[in-house]
């Protein structure tokens, strides 16, 4: 099935935030899926290759990038606070909702990693989305950043204290590397990280690969866990067994918690799921999935 694809933006809190538009062709007001990417991410970061898919199987797919990311607007660049990308996550599904192209009342949400905390908390408010696939989810941050150990916890609040005091004062911000290798000091730095992030980075992007350091102050405040008996959709949970940024026993915890919730564990580790083979095993499942909810 061919595929449409347009840009738009729309307005969240007072700045334009970039979206891109995948519809079927030939598909009168087709169900959405609304996408959105995980820690420092950016739309471009092989979310089209789901969305294609998606769009293949006759769903419109909306993907965007977070206020300060990509190609959205928003200063300082690179700032992360979970709040405002969650209020970002309400603008889009309000920018989707009406679209005359797609039918905005079979809507899901689908998001990855630090987005599949997101589309948690996302659907623990909204009640009228009708399905939720949340991926690699950071179920719980504060029991992921425990797993760093006191003397990178301690490094990075001085830090982001540091940051935080710059930005009152109308100083340039300080940043911290978002991906490192074993031992640097980057917000991901377990073995798997450096590949399988930068990875994602498509060739000529103008992504940089550091955060605001006040962002950490926040990250491990941000707890989907916490929130998930509210989520009444149906929704899909996938883990890696081998996650070394998501411990798996996070997620089940949250499974055990929601009343219409599905996990699916798979031999794999945080960024294997983007890559084929495991990329074409998630995105059959997903899709098939999907348009079960939304048919």
């Amino acid at each position: 099935m061919a595929v449409l694809v347009s840009q738009s933006l729309f307005d969240s809190h007072g700045t334009d935030c970039a979206g891109t538009l995948f519809l079927p062709d030939g598909v009168e007001r087709p169900a959405v899926v609304v996408m959105g990417h995980g820690l420092g991410a950016q739309q471009d970061f092989r979310l089209p290759a789901f969305a294609q898919r998606f769009a293949e199987r006759g769903l419109a797919v909306f993907t965007f990038d977070y206020r300060h990311w990509g190609e959205s607007a928003g200063e300082p660049r690179q700032l992360l606070i979970p709040q405002k990308q969650k209020q970002d996550w309400h603008a889009a599904l309000a920018h989707v909702r009406g679209l005359p192209q797609v039918d905005g009342e079979r809507l899901a949400i689908w998001g990855s990693s630090f987005g599949g905390a997101h589309v948690i908390q996302v659907a623990a408010d909204d009640h009228d989305i009708s399905a939720v696939v949340s991926q690699v989810l950071a179920a719980d941050t504060a029991s992921a950043v425990k797993a760093f150990g006191l003397v990178y916890m301690l490094k990075s609040t001085l830090i982001g204290l540091t940051d935080t005091l710059r930005g009152a004062l109308g100083l340039s911000p300080l940043y911290f590397p978002l991906v490192g290798r074993p031992g640097d000091n980057a917000v991901m730095n377990t073995p798997e990280c450096w590949d399988g992030y930068l990875g994602l980075v498509p060739e000529g992007s103008t992504w940089k690969n550091e955060v605001t350091a006040r962002s950490l102050l926040k990250l491990p405040l941000y707890r989907a866990t916490l929130v998930a008996h509210k989520v009444t959709a149906p929704t899909l949970l996938m883990g890696g067994v081998h996650d070394s940024l998501v411990a798996i026993e996070d997620i089940r915890i949250m499974a055990a918690k929601m009343p219409n919730a599905e996990l699916r564990e798979y031999e794999c580790n945080h960024f294997e799921r983007y890559y084929e083979p495991l990329f074409e095993t998630f995105v059959t499942e997903q899709e098939d999935f999907l348009v079960g909810k939304l048919a």
